[in-house]
């Protein structure tokens, strides 16, 4: 089995050539699930109904979220209604939406939970371990989870991968839009890497503009952010699981 994981999608019109592009890769490469972090795709914002709406047509079994995803308040009744788009789990029980999800591959359950780190990074939520120690007993039925780990700090994310490891199959982490090097099988078999990176606009710092972003850093004055005018560029991760064990076998950074 495998099952492919996109970072970040920072814009609507990257939103838009994922969705046009997605099916096609996922045939080319035998992807039998895919999930893809659209926490970001209405630009600073969380992706809107028709933008998550585009995503799932276009190949994204489902869609995990950010520290973006609660600014678009268009969302929210969507996230109520649709189990296949997600917050982070740690906004706790009160939030919109769920924080996890059992979805349906050929036969084969899928749990994924999508939770949100603490440092550096806001807002600033509860830890997530307990809430994710709770989506693994309350899920009931599933054949393999995964977990999305959006976070600034790597070393965080380690320590959470490391927690899980031989309980989760796949931990990947979000949120940086860079790609890390790190891929590997932690000790007790789950498959991990620190970030999976973006779906952008290339050409810019992080999908954004240079110079207003320079320009940001510079004067720490709020200048609106302004798309990078490069082609869109998809980074992901293929996790590859033995079918009769679930083990993960192989991690493997891929572009689109």
């Amino acid at each position: 089995m495998k099952i492919l994981a996109i970072g970040d999608v920072t814009s609507p019109a990257a939103a838009e050539y994922l969705s046009t592009r997605l099916w096609s890769y996922r045939r080319e490469r035998g992807i039998d699930f895919c999930v893809v972090n659209a926490e970001n795709a209405g630009f600073m914002t969380g992706a809107s109904p028709d933008i998550a709406k585009m995503l799932l047509a276009g190949g994204a079994d489902c869609l995990t979220g950010g520290n973006h995803t609660m600014r678009n308040r268009s969302v929210y009744t969507f996230l109520d209604d649709t189990r296949e788009m997600l917050r982070p789990i740690n906004f706790g029980d009160s939030a919109p939406g769920r924080g996890y999800t059992v979805l349906d591959a050929g036969g084969v359950l899928v749990l994924v939970i999508s939770a949100m780190g603490c440092i550096g990074i806001e807002p600033r939520l509860n830890s997530p371990f307990d809430y994710i120690e709770r989506a693994l007993k309350d899920a009931g039925e599933y054949d393999i989870a995964l977990l999305d780990i959006h976070a600034e700090a790597t070393g965080e994310k380690l320590a959470i991968a490391h927690a899980f490891d031989g309980r989760i199959h796949c931990i990947f982490g979000t949120h940086t839009h860079v790609p890390t090097a790190d891929e590997q099988i932690l000790p007790h078999g789950s498959g991990y890497i620190s970030d999976v990176g973006m779906c952008g606009e290339s050409g810019g710092i992080l999908g954004m503009e240079i110079e207003r972003t320079v320009l940001r850093m510079k004067t720490q004055l709020p200048y609106p952010f302004i798309v990078a005018r490069g082609p869109v560029v998809a980074n992901g991760v293929i996790f590859t699981l033995d079918d009769k064990t679930r083990r993960v076998i192989s991690v493997e950074r891929v572009k689109l």
